[in-house]
């Protein structure tokens, strides 16, 4: 009986963030209601509450299983122990454009992630946890290329720091620019060669022309 309880008490907190997650590419996760998220899922507000304490904790375990495949990539390029982290970081990139064009959901994210100071009241607490996850990743980003430099994949006295901001920089540039309407380019079949021009900017970009 206790484990039936516990099956049951996941499988509605699964059907919770199901919910959320269809309700915030319906409606946008700033017009969603946590009555939208309970009816849509079938249970109370007081289910509701038995499993998250507001929207904003909902939206960061929606947001943790949303990243799951990008995480062992991250992992990966990440680990000392990685003979190969440049092609790990390579298909990271790949992945990641890919799954923003991809999905709605992430689309969503992506807009709160660049317009996070704006995000008031409950809203604000995801901003924060966004700016929090961004600066998580740039820190992560950064040991990439420290790997990558030590298993010489790229330039030994690469700036890590700098190089890790224009990395970001780029992938956040394609996507807004993707997001905006600029629909010419079919960034889910070019993702690979974009990512290539990053890296290859990354190996010759901070080489000096003397």
């Amino acid at each position: 009986m206790v484990r039936r309880t516990k099956e049951e008490a996941l499988e509605t907190r699964n059907s919770l963030i199901t919910a959320a997650l269809e309700q915030f590419c319906e409606k946008g996760i700033a017009r969603t209601t946590l009555s939208d998220i309970s009816a849509a899922a079938g249970v109370t507000r007081g289910a509701f509450y038995w499993h998250f304490k507001n929207k904003a904790q909902l939206f960061e375990a929606l947001w943790a299983q949303l990243r799951n495949p990008l995480e062992e990539l991250a992992e990966l390029s990440e680990n000392p122990q990685e003979p190969r982290p440049m092609e790990k970081l390579h298909e990271l990139i790949v992945l990641l454009l890919q799954t923003v064009v991809s999905s709605p959901v992430h689309q969503h994210i992506f807009r709160l992630l660049i317009n996070r100071n704006d995000l008031e009241g409950e809203l604000q607490e995801i901003g924060e946890h966004m700016q929090l996850m961004h600066a998580q990743f740039r820190a992560r980003t950064q040991r990439m290329l420290t790997n990558a430099v030590n298993q010489g994949q790229l330039p030994v006295g690469l700036p890590v720091g700098l190089a890790s901001y224009m990395l970001h920089s780029m992938i956040d540039g394609l996507i807004a620019n993707w997001m905006a309407g600029d629909k010419q380019v079919d960034m889910h079949v070019e993702a690979p060669i974009m990512a290539d021009a990053m890296l290859v900017m990354l190996r010759q970009g901070f080489v000096s022309a003397d």
